[in-house]
């Protein structure tokens, strides 16, 4: 092989650079306008993103610019479907309330997701010790203000509000002002009366909820990927060389679309009417007992891609990356060029610590075979802060040090599409030199 063979990681980033209104608080700001939509023709994009057409400007302005937004709408009938679903779904319901207050990104949403399963492990635990906190009277469960005290309020100021968004207790009773109206159908019964709570069913139920956010995030993407470019868009440096691998953990299309790459293998599943592999979307692993205990793996991205036959292979267990290495690394030392590894648009958060493990366990002989090169918006720190997190000081120095990690800034797609002055420098400066493993340099970071 000559060259340098190149690998490519996406994640939100990526789209994000080309305009999409793919983040977590595009796609709650979007539903929330779908949810409030009360006219009786198609909605238009300007109205799917009204309120964020002027608090984000820039971003949109691009994408006007750049996709054929005025063709782009949700029929009428979808919007009646889409307001079906969101009024019953509890995650939707429970996330409008954190519209424009911290809550931006799809890993923030993630994060979040453990709170919420915590305070619901919290319910079920605290009626499984004493079952007095459920009063049954005249064909009503009441829930025990007891289980409230200020401790709880304090961790879980919200706990009500979710309760209720979930559909756990019940807001509309007559009792709701004065107690708590517990759903009978998570309730266990011996002669009919409650004896337990049914821990399974109201995880089931919570289990549920999210696979119908799934779904409505879905469809959303599917408007995404369905927005046409105006003009061909002009190929970043990174992609005027053949790609030998391309993971994605998107759900969209857009590298497919706008570059015309194909066998992609889509690490979280992909957002495709005409697929079976459905995406994934949920916590890392169960940290609480009460979930372990009822083997709530629903939540789980891990069994959602085994149940969903995703494309769960990465580096280390793809044959194509495999066989790259195991070629680089029998060239002799003088004509050999590592494997480049592009991540461009992925956060490095240790949500994904499994994946970037796997990335940083190369290079552990003589013939190191991967360098890394990492895109950046703006400034490198906080990836590299996550890298440090995840993988440790001395291990992201010695990366650095042997030039085996680097960070360049991302091509501007704008700038290089509208601007002629525009230079793009996305490649690594390992694509011009071969370097040798004992060569070093000092780097500012640290």
């Amino acid at each position: 092989m000559s060259g340098t063979a190149k690998v490519l990681i996406l994640g939100n980033g990526f789209d994000l650079a080309h305009f999409l209104p793919t983040k977590y608080d595009h796609f709650m700001h979007a539903m929330r306008n779908v949810e409030n939509y009360n006219k009786d023709v198609p909605m238009t994009f300007e109205s799917l993103y009204t309120d964020l057409i002027n608090s984000e400007n820039y971003f949109f302005e691009n994408t006007i610019k750049l996709y054929k937004t005025e063709e782009a709408t949700l029929p009428l009938e979808e919007v009646k479907e889409l307001q079906d679903e969101l009024n019953k779904n509890g995650w939707f319901q429970y996330f409008k309330s954190y519209i424009d207050s911290g809550i931006d990104t799809w890993i923030d949403f993630e994060n979040e997701m453990e709170v919420v399963l915590s305070a619901v492990c919290y319910i079920i635990s605290e009626i499984e010790k004493n079952i007095k906190h459920l009063d049954y009277f005249s064909d009503n469960i009441f829930l025990s203000n007891k289980m409230f005290d200020k401790d709880v309020k304090r961790k879980y100021p919200f706990i009500n509000s979710l309760l209720e968004k979930f559909s756990i207790t019940d807001k509309h009773s007559i009792h709701a002002e004065t107690k708590i109206v517990f759903d009978k159908n998570f309730i266990k019964y011996y002669s009919g009366q409650p004896i337990d709570i049914c821990a399974s069913s109201l995880l089931k139920h919570l289990e549920e909820d999210l696979m119908g956010f799934i779904e409505i995030f879905s469809q959303y993407i599917t408007f995404i990927n369905e927005l046409e470019v105006k003009d061909a868009l002009k190929k970043p440096e990174v992609f005027e060389k053949d790609l030998d691998a391309i993971y994605s953990f998107n759900y969209s299309s857009t590298i497919e679309r706008l570059y015309s790459h194909s066998n992609i293998n889509f690490i979280h599943g992909k957002a495709d009417k005409n697929s079976d592999k459905k995406i994934v979307l949920g916590v890392s692993e169960l940290k609480n007992q009460v979930l372990i205990d009822n083997k709530a793996y629903g939540f789980v991205k891990y069994y959602q891609k085994l149940i969903n036959n995703t494309d769960y292979q990465f580096l280390k267990s793809d044959s194509p990356v495999i066989a790259l290495e195991k070629n680089m690394k029998n060239q002799s030392l003088t004509k050999y060029h590592p494997i480049e590894v592009y991540i461009w648009g992925h956060s490095l958060d240790s949500s994904d610590s499994d994946y970037i493990h796997e990335i940083f366990s190369f290079n552990q002989d003589q013939k190191y075979s991967i360098r890394v090169i990492v895109y950046y918006y703006s400034q490198p720190h906080a990836q590299l802060s996550n890298l440090i997190a995840i993988l440790g000081k001395d291990t992201i120095e010695n990366w650095m040090k042997n030039k085996w990690l680097e960070f360049i800034e991302t091509p501007d797609i704008y700038r290089l599409n509208f601007d002629g002055n525009y230079i793009d420098s996305s490649t690594s400066e390992f694509s011009k030199t071969v370097l040798k493993p004992e060569e070093t340099r000092n780097i500012s970071f640290f």
